[in-house]
């Protein structure tokens, strides 16, 4: 006889309810196999879906070679070719290409040619083309063609990744350079942000993505025609290519090759509203391919010289940085660099070649490099204040209040005693906007004294006379 437990007694089951007890307990059990095995599948769906769909989010972005390097179907993309080349004489070109796919429009090729030892009598050259632009979906496969030339960019993904560029740009007229050079990637590739892609926002406003990779360093041979002659030419490039959707343009880079085998790369956004950086970048490659990104602490860039863009004066003086120092103590570098010509502005922003020279990992060197600025600054210097302390009527100081969107550069009091020659006495700045000299002058002493100062852009300003007679 079959027992069951109830309530922790035990019952006795006659042999007729046991059958159908038994049964029941069989199609009690089948009904259960039944359902687990339709159920579990179900509950492998929901939660694949969890994963992708729910609190996890969709898989993590990833940029995959050779792929990511043809076309995506992104709002913008482009492609850049840094080209530092010296041919057998020692003369040097800097050479910058850009190839854009628009949302809207044509796609463009922008070309500078730097001369940076005026080899040829022309400095700076800049070519802004509209044309076709075809690009393989499987790896870089890149033909741009206009009536201004034609250029090829293909990859070959052996180890190192290889590339041959043969490019072609004319003026309408004459031949600015042709170009065959073969590219060796030196240095794996250097993803951008968080692990390929850049998120911009500004209090809490989504300002677009940036996706890409950059390939800091390629040793370059091959040859150059410019301007009627043809160059063996060896040296560097440096490539990127970003595509996305983002609607923040305010921004400044810096695409350093340094002696030692290290590059320096650098870039921030601006908030056009306050001029508050609100996203950036550095990043220092070792010479062994180490990648180290330093953090706000870990480095300092100082604007020693600007530019002033001719284009908008003498309404707004806008202007750009012209030269730098970057200092990183965390590896032992500091170095300054400064633009080769001034004026090498492109179509909606300045990008031009930048010597260096400097302490790089811990020794002296040099390098060349590229700088990008879209963020510009204004040279607008006005006196808010001029004014002196008597003090010491016989010396007194004299203190001006000179307010600028950039650092003054210097000021000087020039003052004259009973109508006598014009003197002059260095200012020092206090702090901030605020600058102080002080003068001697006899007691029953006619005084008149001004101020001149110039900004960091070389802007000059005078102030308004102030006279006085001392008096004890």
């Amino acid at each position: 006889m079959a027992h069951k437990r109830k309530g922790g007694k035990e019952v006795n089951i006659p042999p007729k309810k046991r059958e159908k007890y038994t049964h029941g307990i069989r199609v009690l059990l089948a009904v259960i196999l039944a359902a687990v095995l339709v159920l579990v599948p179900l509950a492998v769906v929901l939660t694949s879906n969890v994963e992708d769909n729910g609190e996890n989010g969709p898989p993590p972005f990833e940029i995959t070679f050779p792929r990511d390097e043809g076309q995506h179907d992104d709002s913008e993309e482009f492609w850049k070719l840094d080209l530092s080349l010296q041919n057998q004489g020692g003369d040097r070109f800097a050479i910058n290409v850009d190839y854009y796919l628009h949302e809207t429009g044509l796609p463009e090729r922008v070309v500078t040619v730097t001369d940076e030892g005026n080899v040829y009598g022309d400095e700076f050259f800049l070519g802004i083309h509209e044309g076709s632009l075809q690009v393989g979906t499987e790896g870089l496969d890149l033909s741009f063609d206009s009536a201004l030339g034609t250029d090829s960019w293909i990859g070959d993904y052996a180890i190192p990744y290889q590339y041959t560029y043969q490019g072609q740009v004319t003026d309408g007229i004459n031949e600015i350079y042709n170009l065959d050079l073969t590219m060796t990637t030196v240095k794996d590739a250097l993803l951008l942000g968080d692990e390929g892609i850049i998120y911009l926002e500004s209090q809490g406003n989504a300002l677009g993505t940036i996706k890409g990779y950059m390939f800091t360093r390629l040793s370059v041979t091959g040859t150059m025609a410019f301007a009627g002659s043809t160059h063996t030419v060896t040296g560097y490039a440096w490539t990127q290519h970003e595509w996305g959707a983002w609607a923040l343009h305010n921004m400044e880079e810096l695409r350093l090759h340094l002696t030692t085998a290290s590059e320096l790369y650098l870039t921030r956004f601006f908030n056009p509203q306050n001029e508050q950086i609100i996203k950036q970048l550095v990043y220092y490659s070792k010479p062994d391919g180490q990648v180290l990104e330093l953090g706000s602490e870990d480095f300092q860039l100082e604007i020693l010289r600007y530019w002033i863009d001719p284009r908008f004066m003498p309404s707004t003086v806008r202007c750009f940085p012209s030269s730098w120092r970057f200092v990183a103590t965390t590896v032992n570098t500091d170095i300054t660099f400064h633009s080769s010509t001034s004026d090498q502005l492109e179509k909606h922003h300045w990008e031009g070649s930048v010597p260096i020279s400097g302490t790089i990992d811990g020794i002296v060197g040099t390098g060349r490099g590229f700088v990008l600025l879209n963020h510009p600054y204004h040279s607008q210097p006005e006196f808010v204040s001029f004014y002196r302390d008597d003090n010491i009527p016989t010396n007194p100081d004299l203190w001006a209040n000179i307010s600028n969107e950039i650092p003054m550069d210097n000021a000087t009091i020039y003052y004259q005693i009973n109508g006598g020659n014009w003197n002059s006495v260095m200012m020092t700045n206090v702090e901030g906007d605020l600058w102080k000299a002080t003068i001697s002058a006899s007691d029953g002493a006619d005084v008149k004294a001004y101020v001149e100062a110039y900004d960091l852009a070389s802007k000059r300003i005078k102030s308004d006379d102030m006279d006085w007679t001392v008096t004890i």
